[in-house]
């Protein structure tokens, strides 16, 4: 707002803003000896940046970087904000990120040392200090200035939504709508963590706020706990895919794109409902093969009660769509819907936002605040090494050379860097990092932009359900008392959707709507049956237990209808055709036999 006013010049803006930031961090309790150092270091530390920002920020603003010489003030709290943003990463993110930001950090010092094609010229203290403390192309760049101008407001709103009861509302629609269905109990998890993925923007949050409802549901209706488990870690995980909000990762795609919102949302809307269909799919197979029922209908919640209760509280979420789409900021369209929603509740009694619950909604949406803006923050020193040292460019001839110009092979190669770089990471900073590294080489090859970088999304977000570092699966499976192994190679399985979905959006833009109607229409068509053929042979189901045999013969044909050439989908399609014609033939005799048998018994008792 202070930077919307023009009362502090952008950069110092940010600075203060990541600083009041930090405080949130270094003020909760301490849980060892050395972050009670670190805090009795920090907090002085930051309110003397502050103090310093406000004093010089017109100077720190309007200063040439790297031609106006810093001062040994600059340099001193240039140093120490590095060290406690990192320390601040190390409790919000993990050591991954740390130690990560740590390697390009010293890549960034050494460059003359090293050999090859990653060599650089390196940084002097003073040029490290200046690029990524005193410019907009360090921490203080475009992931940052995101978190202020977008997400922040994003994040109140969704904190005000949950504090009001609208969250309440997605899982009781969702368990009325499919809830009584074979399955019915998983299959409104995928509903439900999809609707609430959308807005959360973390997978783990996102386990956590349905998982616990969903997972014993699902037990209890005869679902294996790492089943269970493996189905919420899914279904929330791909919650940041689906439109309108998508997570903070979709405002940094658009600022680094230079592609509206919109269009992003638009574009990710088919992917994302693939995905969902593949979960959907597997789920509904797994209890055909299983044989296992849906909640009994007068157990289900009473959805004409719920919308009674909660249906006010959708308005502001339809109306944030409507706002975007007419072409509001999204700072103006996250605050008016922010303001309808308050208003809006006072509609019921129950919902009323009153003074006490619109501090503790903000306390709430402060206290998820670090989570998103602190790994953007640390994320940004990565983008001013990067930029700085070309180091993109040289990783991308890189995989180029390794992969001896082969297409397919260099995709498989950057879907590996991406889930391994995402591994334990934020979306966001997942997603920058290897936006930073892959998205130049899927450039080189042909590929648009925006199909680049949610090819990149895609895989750094599929590392929260991929072992060894499953973090999504591993807290469903705390929730459900299940093998964190077991569970996080079935979260894989029922994500498999989601690992084929990104080759066919480099390869045709038709997912993203682009491209003529009737060939959108097949693709769509195509790809979505491959994926339910595929989800067959993920369950070894084909109408009735398949084969091994029935089981490879299912994933090939799979891919001759997802990949996106006319040729293989008729190939497809026939392989398609006969397989379940045959597989429908077998199921029904089998079916036949054991009807004859029972009644044989009958007969014989």
């Amino acid at each position: 707002l202070a930077m919307s006013l023009a009362v502090v010049p952008v950069l110092a803006h940010r600075i203060i803003f990541l600083s009041l930031v930090l405080f949130l961090v270094f003020f909760k309790p301490a849980q060892s000896k050395w972050e009670k150092i670190s805090n009795s270091f920090s907090v002085p530390m930051l309110f003397l940046l502050i103090v310093y920002t406000l004093i010089n920020g017109d100077r720190i603003a309007t200063r040439i970087a790297f031609i106006d010489k810093l001062t040994k003030m600059d340099l001193f709290l240039g140093i120490v904000l590095i060290l406690v943003l990192l320390e601040a990463t190390r409790r919000v993110a993990g050591m991954s990120l740390t130690i990560i930001v740590s390697i390009f950090i010293v890549y960034g010092f050494l460059g003359p040392w090293i050999p090859g094609l990653l060599a650089h010229r390196g940084f002097s203290v003073s040029s490290f200090i200046d690029t990524q403390v005193f410019s907009a192309g360090g921490i203080f760049g475009i992931p940052i200035g995101a978190v202020i101008s977008y997400v922040f407001y994003f994040i109140v709103f969704t904190a005000f939504l949950e504090h009001s009861g609208g969250g309440q509302l997605f899982i009781d629609a969702a368990i009325c709508v499919a809830g009584w269905a074979r399955g019915g109990p998983a299959k409104a998890a995928v509903i439900a963590s999809g609707a609430m993925g959308s807005i959360s923007g973390s997978a783990v949050a996102n386990v956590v706020g349905t998982g616990a409802f969903t997972i014993p549901l699902m037990k209890k209706t005869g679902f294996p706990s790492h089943i269970a488990a493996a189905v919420e870690a899914a279904a929330s995980t791909g919650g940041q895919l689906m439109p309108p909000i998508m997570g903070a990762a979709a405002f940094i795609m658009a600022e680094i794109t230079g592609f509206s919102y919109g269009k992003i949302a638009l574009s990710a809307l088919v992917p994302a409902l693939l995905y969902y269909f593949g979960i959907f799919a597997q789920v509904d197979l797994y209890a055909q093969k299983n044989g296992l029922k849906g909640i009994k209908k007068n157990e289900l919640p009473n959805l004409t009660d719920s919308v009674k209760r909660f249906g006010h509280l959708m308005i502001p979420l339809v109306t944030l769509v409507v706002f975007m789409a007419i072409g509001n900021s999204l700072m103006a369209a996250g605050l008016k819907s922010t303001i309808l929603l308050i208003l809006l509740s006072f509609l019921r009694k129950e919902t009323m936002m009153t003074p006490m619950k619109c501090i503790e909604a903000l306390r709430l949406g402060l206290h998820s605040l670090p989570s998103i803006a602190v790994p953007c923050a640390a994320a940004g020193i990565i983008i001013g090494v990067v930029v700085s040292t070309n180091l993109g460019l040289h990783f991308s001839n890189v995989l180029l050379v390794m992969a001896a110009g082969n297409k397919m092979l260099t995709f498989f190669a950057i879907m590996i860097v991406c889930i391994i770089l995402g591994m334990g990471m934020p979306t966001v900073s997942a997603y920058i990092i290897v936006v930073l590294l892959m998205v130049p080489t899927v450039v080189k090859l042909g590929v648009p932009v925006l199909s680049a970088h949610l090819f990149v999304f895609y895989f750094a977000l599929l590392s929260f359900v991929t072992p060894p570092v499953a973090l999504a699966a591993y807290t469903a499976a705390g929730i459900a008392e299940a093998d964190a192994v077991k569970t996080g190679f079935r979260a894989f399985g029922f994500t498999i959707g989601g690992f084929i979905i990104p080759y066919v959006i480099v390869s045709d833009p038709a997912l993203l709507l682009e491209g003529p109607a009737y060939w959108v229409a097949w693709v769509i068509f195509t790809t979505a049956l491959g994926i339910y053929v595929l989800s067959c042979s993920v369950t070894g189901w084909f109408f009735t237990n398949a084969t091994i045999v029935e089981r490879i013969a299912g994933v090939i044909w799979a891919l001759c209808l997802i990949i996106p050439a006319f040729l293989t989908d008729i190939v497809g399609l026939s392989i398609c055709a006969f397989v379940l014609y045959k597989s429908y033939r077998k199921a029904k005799k089998n079916k036949d036999e054991h009807i004859t048998q029972c009644v044989s018994d009958t007969v014989q008792l």
